[in-house]
Protein backbone atom coordinates (compact mmCIF):
# COMPACT_ATOMS: atom_id res chain seq x y z
CA UNK A 1 0.00 0.00 0.00
CA UNK A 2 2.58 2.45 0.78
CA UNK A 3 4.56 1.78 -2.72
CA UNK A 4 1.14 2.65 -4.23
CA UNK A 5 0.61 5.76 -2.42
CA UNK A 6 4.12 7.08 -3.03
CA UNK A 7 3.69 6.08 -6.93
CA UNK A 8 0.21 8.18 -7.29
CA UNK A 9 1.87 10.97 -5.46
CA UNK A 10 4.64 10.98 -7.70
CA UNK A 11 2.42 10.87 -10.95
CA UNK A 12 0.59 13.48 -9.36
CA UNK A 13 2.81 15.96 -8.69
CA UNK A 14 4.62 15.52 -12.17
CA UNK A 15 3.51 17.41 -15.73
CA UNK A 16 1.93 13.24 -16.65
CA UNK A 17 3.95 11.25 -19.08
CA UNK A 18 2.57 13.44 -22.49
CA UNK A 19 2.71 16.82 -20.66
CA UNK A 20 5.05 19.65 -20.57
CA UNK A 21 5.19 22.12 -17.68
CA UNK A 22 6.95 25.14 -17.64
CA UNK A 23 7.00 27.39 -14.16
CA UNK A 24 8.55 31.07 -14.30
CA UNK A 25 9.23 33.35 -12.12
CA UNK A 26 9.42 37.24 -12.78
CA UNK A 27 11.56 39.88 -10.50
CA UNK A 28 9.82 43.72 -11.31
CA UNK A 29 7.26 42.37 -13.06
CA UNK A 30 3.58 41.34 -11.07
CA UNK A 31 1.55 41.58 -13.44
CA UNK A 32 0.99 40.60 -17.21
CA UNK A 33 0.69 37.90 -19.91
CA UNK A 34 3.06 35.83 -22.02
CA UNK A 35 2.14 34.58 -25.67
CA UNK A 36 3.32 31.03 -26.54
CA UNK A 37 3.52 29.86 -30.05
CA UNK A 38 5.23 26.25 -31.84
CA UNK A 39 7.10 26.96 -34.96
CA UNK A 40 7.62 23.02 -35.28
CA UNK A 41 3.93 21.92 -34.46
CA UNK A 42 3.97 21.20 -30.75
CA UNK A 43 1.12 23.26 -30.34
CA UNK A 44 -1.42 24.51 -32.45
CA UNK A 45 -2.24 28.20 -32.66
CA UNK A 46 -1.21 30.63 -29.86
CA UNK A 47 -1.94 30.16 -25.86
CA UNK A 48 -1.67 33.09 -23.83
CA UNK A 49 0.19 32.73 -20.41
CA UNK A 50 -1.09 34.91 -17.37
CA UNK A 51 1.74 36.10 -14.89
CA UNK A 52 0.33 36.47 -11.40
CA UNK A 53 2.29 37.88 -8.72
CA UNK A 54 4.98 37.51 -10.55
CA UNK A 55 4.96 33.97 -11.42
CA UNK A 56 3.02 31.97 -13.52
CA UNK A 57 2.97 27.99 -14.66
CA UNK A 58 1.61 26.93 -17.93
CA UNK A 59 1.03 23.02 -18.94
CA UNK A 60 0.54 21.46 -22.46
CA UNK A 61 -0.30 17.87 -23.97
CA UNK A 62 2.94 17.17 -25.46
CA UNK A 63 2.94 13.58 -28.42
CA UNK A 64 6.63 14.39 -29.33
CA UNK A 65 9.79 16.89 -29.28
CA UNK A 66 9.12 20.39 -29.60
CA UNK A 67 10.51 24.03 -29.51
CA UNK A 68 8.12 26.25 -27.57
CA UNK A 69 8.04 29.87 -28.26
CA UNK A 70 7.85 32.27 -25.41
CA UNK A 71 6.90 35.96 -26.69
CA UNK A 72 7.20 38.96 -24.30
CA UNK A 73 5.02 42.51 -23.93
CA UNK A 74 8.20 43.91 -25.83
CA UNK A 75 8.39 41.10 -28.59
CA UNK A 76 11.33 39.50 -27.40
CA UNK A 77 11.36 35.85 -27.78
CA UNK A 78 12.69 33.03 -26.01
CA UNK A 79 12.57 29.22 -27.14
CA UNK A 80 12.07 26.48 -24.25
CA UNK A 81 12.65 22.87 -25.94
CA UNK A 82 9.68 20.72 -24.94
CA UNK A 83 9.57 17.10 -23.96
CA UNK A 84 6.54 15.01 -23.72
CA UNK A 85 7.09 14.03 -19.42
CA UNK A 86 9.31 16.96 -19.32
CA UNK A 87 9.30 20.47 -17.45
CA UNK A 88 11.42 23.26 -17.53
CA UNK A 89 11.74 26.43 -15.29
CA UNK A 90 12.26 30.04 -16.08
CA UNK A 91 13.39 32.95 -13.35
CA UNK A 92 14.16 36.10 -15.04
CA UNK A 93 14.57 39.73 -14.16
CA UNK A 94 11.87 41.85 -16.05
CA UNK A 95 13.89 44.39 -17.00
CA UNK A 96 16.98 42.31 -17.66
CA UNK A 97 15.53 39.46 -19.56
CA UNK A 98 18.92 38.59 -22.24
CA UNK A 99 19.52 37.12 -18.51
CA UNK A 100 17.06 34.81 -18.43
CA UNK A 101 17.33 31.77 -16.96
CA UNK A 102 15.83 28.16 -17.63
CA UNK A 103 16.45 25.07 -16.64
CA UNK A 104 14.73 21.67 -16.61
CA UNK A 105 16.81 19.52 -19.82
CA UNK A 106 19.98 19.94 -21.31
CA UNK A 107 18.71 21.77 -24.20
CA UNK A 108 17.26 24.65 -22.23
CA UNK A 109 20.24 24.75 -20.22
CA UNK A 110 22.59 24.90 -23.20
CA UNK A 111 20.31 27.93 -24.89
CA UNK A 112 20.66 29.65 -21.61
CA UNK A 113 24.34 29.31 -21.79
CA UNK A 114 24.57 30.25 -25.48
CA UNK A 115 22.32 33.05 -24.58
CA UNK A 116 24.74 34.93 -21.61
CA UNK A 117 27.66 34.51 -24.24
CA UNK A 118 25.98 36.42 -26.54
CA UNK A 119 24.55 38.91 -24.15
CA UNK A 120 27.16 41.47 -25.09
CA UNK A 121 28.16 40.44 -28.81
CA UNK A 122 27.73 42.19 -32.51
CA UNK A 123 25.71 40.45 -34.65
CA UNK A 124 29.04 39.02 -36.70
CA UNK A 125 30.39 37.93 -33.25
CA UNK A 126 26.59 36.30 -32.46
CA UNK A 127 26.41 34.40 -35.83
CA UNK A 128 29.72 33.09 -35.28
CA UNK A 129 29.19 31.55 -31.53
CA UNK A 130 25.84 29.93 -32.94
CA UNK A 131 27.67 28.38 -35.67
CA UNK A 132 30.57 26.95 -32.83
CA UNK A 133 27.58 25.98 -30.84
CA UNK A 134 25.79 24.43 -33.72
CA UNK A 135 29.22 22.52 -34.53
CA UNK A 136 29.85 21.32 -30.87
CA UNK A 137 26.21 20.33 -30.25
CA UNK A 138 24.46 18.30 -33.36
CA UNK A 139 22.11 16.21 -31.41
CA UNK A 140 21.17 19.23 -29.66
CA UNK A 141 17.23 20.85 -30.43
CA UNK A 142 19.21 24.42 -29.78
CA UNK A 143 21.28 23.39 -32.95
CA UNK A 144 18.25 23.20 -35.40
CA UNK A 145 16.94 26.59 -33.40
CA UNK A 146 19.84 28.41 -34.26
CA UNK A 147 20.25 27.22 -37.76
CA UNK A 148 17.02 28.86 -38.40
CA UNK A 149 17.37 32.10 -36.30
CA UNK A 150 20.69 33.07 -37.28
CA UNK A 151 21.30 31.55 -41.16
CA UNK A 152 17.87 31.56 -42.41
CA UNK A 153 15.11 33.95 -40.94
CA UNK A 154 17.61 36.80 -40.68
CA UNK A 155 16.75 40.47 -40.73
CA UNK A 156 19.97 40.63 -43.37
CA UNK A 157 19.61 38.07 -46.25
CA UNK A 158 19.69 34.79 -45.12
CA UNK A 159 22.70 32.28 -45.76
CA UNK A 160 21.24 29.33 -47.30
CA UNK A 161 24.58 27.18 -47.96
CA UNK A 162 26.19 27.78 -44.30
CA UNK A 163 22.12 26.58 -43.40
CA UNK A 164 22.43 23.70 -45.69
CA UNK A 165 25.98 22.45 -44.53
CA UNK A 166 24.92 22.64 -40.97
CA UNK A 167 21.65 20.79 -41.08
CA UNK A 168 23.75 17.72 -42.83
CA UNK A 169 26.10 18.15 -39.97
CA UNK A 170 23.29 17.47 -38.19
CA UNK A 171 21.70 14.67 -39.96
CA UNK A 172 24.67 12.92 -39.40
CA UNK A 173 23.77 12.10 -35.78
CA UNK A 174 20.08 13.36 -36.03
CA UNK A 175 19.65 10.57 -38.73
CA UNK A 176 15.50 10.04 -38.10
CA UNK A 177 14.97 13.76 -38.14
CA UNK A 178 12.00 14.33 -40.65
CA UNK A 179 12.12 18.40 -39.53
CA UNK A 180 15.80 18.67 -40.43
CA UNK A 181 15.04 17.14 -43.59
CA UNK A 182 12.27 18.81 -44.61
CA UNK A 183 13.78 21.94 -43.69
CA UNK A 184 17.08 20.98 -45.86
CA UNK A 185 14.74 20.18 -49.01
CA UNK A 186 12.76 23.79 -48.61
CA UNK A 187 16.20 25.62 -48.19
CA UNK A 188 17.41 23.94 -51.36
Amino acid sequence: YILIFFTLVLVACGPGSNRFKIEGQFTNLSQGELYVYSPDGGIEGIDTIKIQDGRFSYTTDMTDTATLVLVFPNFSEQPVFAQPGGSAELKADASHLKEMEITGSKDNELMTSFRKRISHSSPPEMKKIAEETIKDNPKSMVAGYLINKYFVNTPEPPDYKKAIALIDLLLKVQHGNGRLVQEKQMLE
